[in-house]
């Protein structure tokens, strides 16, 4: 593949952190230290209303890398998918691990990218609770990076940063009274010591977080790269703490975003309703690339079409919270499916944390304050909903005052209709894995065929909506093939067929043969 673009094309980086929600400066929490993240502000549009699909990592990375709901390809359930765990027993739920295999069809969006021209790198994170397409990547690894792209071939190039994630909480240093008392609490929260402590941690992370930052641009700078590379910087979901992550209130799924675009500023603010089923789409409409009918996301580039977001809770590791949310700019609305227990999930995982087990002391000493005790002891209704822009924590359910009825019943029906359009949204895992497996079934590709032409190689891979790449044994990385396509290729060479949910096929090639 020839490359003649001559940065014409946009560079595109993400850089992301993970388990963070809005706890910096450019979303009035000063209590980082982050001059990198800031000057990048300076330069950049803050968005107000960026939502991740589900409150937890797998899930919601499958949203990114696809722009479809979770709940479309069965990627909702965390930890249904364990790399190399094949036919495995998940503890958590007692079936076996396994990689989707959805009705509806799809790729992921960085193969469009790299058969536009783009090199794709990742570094290092492959977390989407299914099985990676091997044509995701040019590289996928601890040192994949753009600088190993070709010579003025642009690059999408994906930085995850472990600084922030809650389990960095667990091994925290004692600090001062003075330090402990700079840091106020969410209302939510008991003021107490030890939560302020963890919360303190985060705000260290978050500056370790900002020291990496600073690593990456200055290398852009110093390739000269800055200029024509569009930044977008976000969390994968939200904060560390309990009621944060997993959970569906807005603590969980409200992220920040900050973008520079070329040129700096489109505005410094933005308010529009954005999706991370919308980064796919927005990064194939910004390269140029015709978006497939088959994402859900809607491009924000230069539009604001987005109306409603919605997500999704299920299972986390051993405890299930099945909940659905719709939301608009003023108004959220929850669906619980199970109103016969508290919001309270049991997750061994998160009782590691000294946050969460002053919670659960507190509550058996029953001592702990108003919102928690409901947290742990009070039963749920079906429908909770919430004024936003009055109530940010959403601890006022207003779904039975009748000044909302109008309101109450516009979101009900959205909320229902987007639950009933989602092919697995319903089922329970066990229903879903017997509809996709059924009887231990394993789903084969086809043999692809290799024709000899007067200037190449055609591949005829006989696999409606598969991905297909080739490489020859010099290569490190497999190449797009493009339907049709003559290649050229050395003697002997192979042949790949991916397609989600199918058994990977690697066809050996030997032209001599032939």
């Amino acid at each position: 593949m020839s490359f003649s673009f001559g940065q014409q094309k946009p560079n595109i980086l993400w850089l992301v952190c993970e388990d963070q929600s809005l706890f910096f400066s450019a979303y009035g929490d000063s209590n980082a230290f982050t001059p990198s993240i800031n000057e990048l502000v300076e330069k950049s549009t803050v968005y107000d209303n960026c939502f991740t699909t589900s409150p937890v990592c797998s899930p919601s990375r499958s949203s990114l890398i696809t722009g479809i709901y979770p709940t479309t390809i069965g990627t909702h359930q965390m930890r249904t998918y364990k790399k190399n765990s094949s036919h495995k027993i998940n503890k958590n739920n007692g079936l076996p691990y396994f990689s989707p295999f959805p009705n509806k069809t799809f790729k992921f969006f960085t193969e469009y990218l790299r058969l536009n021209g783009y090199y794709c790198t990742n570094n290092s994170k492959e977390d989407y609770n299914m099985q990676t397409s091997p044509l995701a990547w040019d590289e996928s690894s601890k040192t994949a990076h753009w600088k190993n792209r070709g010579k003025n071939q642009p690059f999408f190039a994906v930085f995850n940063f472990y600084n922030t994630h809650e389990s960095n909480l667990w091994n925290r240093k004692e600090i001062s009274n003075s330090e402990i008392n700079e840091i106020i609490l969410p209302p939510i929260f008991p003021n107490n010591k030890v939560i302020k402590q963890d919360f303190y941690t985060n705000y260290r992370n978050i500056e370790m977080f900002d020291a990496e930052i600073e690593k990456l641009i200055s290398e852009l700078k110093k390739d000269n790269l800055y200029d024509n590379t569009i930044i977008f910087l976000f969390s994968d979901h939200g904060g560390p703490f309990p009621r944060y992550k997993r959970s569906i209130y807005d603590t969980g799924i409200k992220c920040p975003l900050i973008i520079k675009w070329l040129g700096g500023q489109k505005t410094k603010r933005n308010e529009q309703m954005i999706s991370f089923i919308d980064f796919a789409p927005t990064l194939l409409d910004i390269t140029g690339i015709e978006v497939p009918h088959d994402i859900d996301g809607i491009s924000f580039y230069n539009r604001d079409k987005r109306k409603f977001i919605y997500a999704a809770t299920d299972r986390f590791d051993e405890s299930i919270s099945k909940r659905r949310c719709v939301r608009n700019k003023e108004f959220k609305l929850i669906r619980n499916f199970d109103t016969l227990n508290p919001l309270y999930k049991s997750v061994n995982y998160r009782t590691q944390m000294a946050s969460m087990k002053l919670l659960d002391s507190l509550n058996h000493e029953g001592s702990l304050n108003n919102y928690f005790e409901k947290w742990y002891n009070h039963v749920v209704p079906e429908y909770e909903l919430y004024e936003i822009k009055k109530d940010k924590y959403e601890t006022k359910n207003i779904f039975y005052d009748k000044k909302y009825v109008d309101v109450k019943n516009q979101l009900v029906e959205e909320l229902n209709k987007w639950i009933n359009d989602s092919p697995y949204g319903n089922m329970s895992e066990e229903e879903m894995y017997e509809e996709m497996f059924q009887e231990g079934k394993t789903h084969l590709l086809n043999q692809p065929k290799i024709k000899k032409v007067k200037n190449g190689v055609i591949i005829n891979h006989n696999n409606v909506n598969s991905s297909v790449g080739w490489k020859n044994n010099t290569d490190q990385s497999w190449r797009i093939y493009n339907e049709n396509e003559i290649i050229k290729t050395n003697d002997c060479f192979e042949v790949i067929v991916f397609k989600p949910g199918y058994e990977i096929l690697i066809k050996n090639v030997d032209l001599k043969l032939l």
